[in-house]
């Protein structure tokens, strides 16, 4: 005989709360209602068919009525019962089998892998006694997986042994969700976000139809009216999985018909089209309506109409003209007129403080915000006293005029804010968190209410609080005089002082930790940081809990609470006992881990990046991390990290990971601009000009001008190479001063090390980066990038380049331009190291350092034409310091050039020089303008050395009109030079003044065109530029989410002076150079910027 136990439920909470015996006419059946059904279900009355005769069965005893034939075990069908008679309270019941020894639990629909390891945690076990009460447990607990919609239990006896089957339909869940047919990545992803599905949840039927409902309701509001749905579906019966896709044929987009107005709009229908905008036949989008809103409020308040109202009543869709009417209703409203009485304000300014111009509305609420608005507007001013109300009269039904009175009362000043009685807290820890302040040099009254001397107090006491201080008392004093004595003006003056009254600190008594079982004790007491006999911190205990959290989290603890309990000794109030009471739970492991969406991707490229394994415990964190990884590979638009039924009560559970792949080609364009003194000037040269057709009298300067450089950047790139994260990409570059193509192709991770990088470039640049020439420069490099750690950056490369210098752009001595553009092929292996700990942000840094270290050699061992080995060394430092955060900054690059080999290896070419002077160097120079110039024409020419050294003293950002707190201020002094020789360096680091500048004054061709001393650098002449050139000047630092932006203003103290043989700047009448004279660098420049200049 057998018997059948069930429970059926709507929501998986309500677990089967009842249970009625019945005595069956075949058996023995036992129903599960779950609480809030309203009947019981019995099986159907239909009897089953008898099974085939068994000889290994012939001895099994029916409970009750004659023999019984039980089926075979290949094949049990349960005897269904016919009518169900109740029994309870009655014999036999379930308790006639209570004993028997249960043979074996088998489970369908649900198979035991996927239960696993909850079969062997139920109360129901094999080789134990029957126990009705254990059977009505285990399927609470099987009901409470959530793996099923319904679930059952069967039982079938032999003799004294019973054979137990859970039986029930099982639940699915979502898999992967799209939305597919639609044209355009955005109104994809709203469609998407619109279905308000998540995968892992439960799936039904009616969910799948509420998706497609707001899918066609978001079309609906994007003018899509004629669009239809088909739902798809994908099921994966072993991982109960439903991968749900909708397919969207959009139809064309609905256009604008018939615009009606009810009410008193104050203007013709075709005046509200026109006004909203609301032009005939135009396409329908989600902002229509709301664009149109909003142009309408803002023509009635021009109007001084404030109390208007205007709203979409209702919309009307033609389906033949694929049209949409729209009806709207609108009440103009009164003519609202504000004044300010007892003070002088302006119109513009009104309009700002009184919030109802920018919400459309006249209510109770927004004048409130307006008193308080006109309020701290003049408490800025220094009317500490003010006092301000409105009333509202209404003339007639037309006119409605609000009058705000304002009585501002003596204007004031805070002279000091002072802090008195801390010993616990220095001053400059509680400074900072003050709201009042006194006055100064940008907060030209100080800032002060009793509403902000209230919040100090409060600011105060919870600090202290926080910190142990439980009986703390801070009391404000505030002293108001119409005139300190002696100082001779009539002004009132505040002063502010905090007399705190700290009491007795309390600390630590007893720190305990219970409630841990399945982690040791061991394991969790390493994480506090604080102990026994410690002064009390709230926040410091805080922190303890949730790192106790975090802990239990990452080891699969889900369901785990941490929660602490506090309170004084008995025989002494000021030790605090401490009670870290945690809630376990169950432990979660992962079963297996589902990946989806990769198509051009291949499985080993993201294997290698999950943290996350089958077996492991269910670490959030290293599922949040897993997710940060593959987003780095840059092949995706979006990585889904879900739990497969997030609410169920499983032991172990599937991970999806669900991929969108982005576009493998991608192409990028954009235009900007960059301001500053000393832009190069091109095509100098008279026989050049001529050719051009431009005017030989063009203004050369050796200096260069100010200007704006425009840029122009296209980008063509193509990731996801093979299935990998390898990619390539051209960038190409042009503007005024640089016109660039490269091509570079990168292989990240190489070797299956995450630490390495290897690229590959090669490219055009033609470039005029120097006042004094333009080079084109073909070049390809081969680097091997590792970050060993964090902060660290090592770079191993291969350098080929070809350079050519224009010589129709060259600006030297004539006898010296065959040499200096001959093409010149430059190979060979370099090094960087870099380090940067800059913090919180490399491009605004408070903190930390910037180290970098680069070595190149070029040598014919590597098919090179010039030899000479470059060593280029930076050392940033930032330092923070004061109460309000000032920050000095320093930066100091040093660098060498040594050549060697045969006398025509030695001479460097141009654009291999260093170079100094710009916006990121010394700012005393214009770009590149810094060291040795040609002794004939006057242009920089570079050098073999170069030392710069930059200090800033970056101010607190001070509150200004207009600017709030964006605004920053920069005191900068800029030392160093670039010089002829390395050696040079050191010998001129005490000369403040250029060495023998009478020599520069020497205009004789023939002196300025001779070789003085022989140098890598083919430097002629009598001038000599080995000093160290001092700059001192003031920045603006404007700051935006991507960083500040920088203007920095110059004065270059000691500016070198050069002999100008061959004028270029005031050419004549036939193109020949303007007569010589003694040329001298720019004392002042200017230069823009994003960023810091280091």
């Amino acid at each position: 005989m057998g018997f059948i136990c069930g429970s059926t439920g709507k929501q998986r909470a309500k677990i089967a709360q009842i249970f009625v015996l019945l005595l069956c006419s075949a058996g023995l059946s036992l129903w599960g209602q779950a609480a809030g059904d309203t009947q019981l279900n019995p099986p159907s009355s239909k009897a089953a068919p008898k099974p085939k005769k068994n000889a290994k069965d012939k001895e099994a005893a029916p409970l009750t009525g004659g023999p019984a034939v039980l089926p075979n075990e290949a094949g049990i069908q349960p005897m269904k019962a016919t009518t169900p008679i109740p029994v309870k309270g009655s014999t036999p019941t379930m308790d006639a089998w209570r004993g028997a020894t249960i043979r074996a639990v088998e489970f369908k629909g649900v198979s035991a892998e996927r239960l696993a390891p909850l079969p062997q945690l139920l109360p129901v076990q094999a080789g134990q006694p029957l126990d009705p009460e254990k059977i009505r447990n285990s399927l609470r607990r099987l009901y409470a997986t959530g793996l099923y919609k319904t679930i059952a239990v069967e039982g079938y006896k032999t003799g004294n042994q019973v054979t137990i089957i859970f039986t029930g339909e099982i639940a699915y869940f979502l898999g992967r969700i799209t939305v597919d047919g639609i044209k355009g990545d955005r109104l994809t992803s709203l469609l998407q976000r619109a279905t308000r599905l998540n995968a892992g949840e439960p799936y039904t039927d009616a969910k799948a139809a509420q998706g497609t409902d707001r899918i066609r309701q978001t079309l609906e509001t994007n003018g899509f009216f004629q669009s239809r749905i088909f739902t798809a579906t994908t099921v994966d019966n072993e991982h109960q999985q439903v991968s749900l896709g909708y397919v969207v044929e959009q139809g064309k987009q609905a256009r604008l018909g018939r615009v009606t107005v009810r009410g008193d709009s104050g203007m013709t229908a075709e005046t509200f089209r026109k006004k909203g905008k609301l032009k005939n036949n135009s396409k329908i989008t989600r902002n229509t309506v709301s664009n149109a809103l909003g142009r309408l409020r803002k023509q009635y308040e021009k109007q001084n109409r404030l109390e208007a109202n205007v709203r979409l009543e209702s919309q009307e869709f033609e389906p033949p003209a694929n049209h949409v009417n729209y009806n709207f209703q609108a009440e103009r409203g009164p003519l609202v007129r504000i004044l300010v009485e007892g003070v002088s304000l302006s119109k513009g300014k009104i309009k700002n403080l009184v919030p109802v111009y920018e919400e459309g509305a006249v209510d109770e609420d927004l004048l409130n915000e307006g008193n308080n608005r006109i309020r701290d507007y003049y408490q800025r001013q220094g009317y500490f006293d003010i006092k301000v109300t409105h009333t509202e009269h209404v003339i007639d039904p037309q006119h409605t005029v609000i009058t705000f009175n304002v009585v501002p009362g003596p204007k004031h000043e805070v002279e000091a804010v002072t802090i008195a009685g801390n010993k616990y807290f220095s001053t400059d820890v509680i400074e900072p968190r003050l709201a009042v302040q006194p006055a100064s040099l940008f907060i030209r009254h100080g800032i002060y209410s009793a509403a902000l001397v209230d919040a100090d107090v409060d600011t105060i006491t919870a600090l202290y609080e926080g910190n142990g201080f439980g009986n703390v008392k801070v009391t404000p004093e505030v002293t108001d005089t119409d005139d300190l004595p002696g100082s001779g003006k009539k002004l009132a003056r505040l002063r502010v002082k905090y007399q705190i009254d700290e009491g007795v600190q309390q600390r630590i008594g007893k720190y305990t930790i219970v409630g841990a079982q399945k982690i040791p004790l061991a394991s969790l007491t390493p994480l506090l940081n604080t102990q026994s006999g410690q002064p009390y911190s709230s926040l410091n205990i805080t922190g303890d809990r949730d790192a106790v959290l975090t802990y239990y989290l990452s080891k699969g603890f889900s369901q785990a609470q941490v929660n602490v309990a506090q309170k004084p000794e008995a025989h002494n109030p000021n030790l605090i006992d401490v009670t870290m009471r945690v809630t376990e739970g169950d432990q979660i492991f992962i079963s297996k881990v589902l990946t989806s969406g990769l198509h051009y991707t291949k499985p080993r490229t993201v294997d290698e990046r999950i943290l996350i394994h089958p077996g492991e415990p269910l670490n959030q964190s290293a599922l949040l991390e897993t997710q940060r990884k593959l987003y780095d590979l840059t092949l995706f638009n979006e990585v889904n990290a879900a739990v497969q039924n997030p609410a169920g009560d499983e032991l172990r559970k599937n991970v999806l990971l669900q991929f969108t792949e982005a576009r493998r080609w991608d192409i990028e364009y954009g235009a900007g601009f960059q301001a500053q003194t000393g832009n190069p000037s091109t095509n100098c040269n008279a026989i050049t000009l001529v050719q051009l057709g431009i005017n030989p009298n063009q203004n050369c300067n050796p200096n260069g001008n100010f200007g704006v450089s425009a840029l122009v950047e296209l980008d063509v790139s193509r990731i996801n190479l093979g299935g990998t994260d390898r990619s390539i990409s051209m960038k190409t570059l042009y503007g005024s001063l640089e016109q660039q193509a490269t091509l570079i192709f990168t292989n990240p991770h190489i070797f299956n090390n995450p630490t390495l990088d290897l690229s590959l470039s090669g490219g055009y640049t033609n470039a005029q980066a120097v006042t004094t020439y333009a080079a084109t420069i073909l070049q390809s490099t081969l680097q091997l990038t590792q970050r060993p750690t964090k902060p660290t950056t090592l770079l191993y490369n291969y350098q080929f380049r070809r350079t050519k210098v224009n010589s129709a752009t060259v600006q030297v001595s004539p006898e010296l331009v065959p040499e200096l553009t001959q093409a010149a092929r430059v190979a060979g292996p370099g090094f960087t190291w870099v380090r940067d700990t800059r913090r919180p942000l490399a491009l605004d840094a408070e903190g930390g350092t910037y180290n970098t270290v680069q070595e190149f050699l070029s040598d014919p061992k590597f098919s090179a034409q010039r030899a000479f080995d470059r060593l280029d060394a930076t050392n940033n430092s930032y330092y923070a310091f004061g109460v309000k955060r000032w920050v000095l900054a320093r930066s100091t690059r040093v660098a060498f050039i040594r050549t060697y080999g045969s006398p025509s290896e030695q001479l460097i070419p141009l654009p291999e020089r260093l170079y100094g002077g710009g916006p990121q160097s010394l700012r005393g120079f214009a770009v590149n303008a810094a060291g040795p110039r040609d002794s004939i024409t006057g242009f920089p020419i570079g050098g073999a050395g170069a030392l710069v050294n930059m200090t800033e003293l970056r101010l607190p950002n001070p509150t200004l009109p207009y600017f709030g707190n964006s605004l920053g201020f920069v005191f900068f002094h800029d030392m160093g030079n670039v010089f002829t020789k390395g050696s040079d360096i050191w010998r001129s680091a005490i000369r403040i003044k250029q060495p023998h500048s009478y020599t520069c004054k020497n205009l004789s061709p023939t002196d300025q065109a001779a070789t003085t001393t022989s140098n890598s650098i083919d430097q002629k002449g009598t001038c000599d530029f080995n000093d160290f050139s001092h700059a001192v000047g003031l920045g603006l630092r404007y700051h935006t989410p991507i960083g500040p932006v920088r203007v920095d203003f110059s004065y270059n103290l000691n500016p070198p002076i050069f002999p100008v043989i061959l004028d270029y700047n005031n050419l004549g009448p036939n193109g020949q150079p303007g007569p010589a004279h003694v040329g001298q660098a720019s004392h002042f420049n200017f230069f823009f910027s994003i960023g810091q200049a280091f």
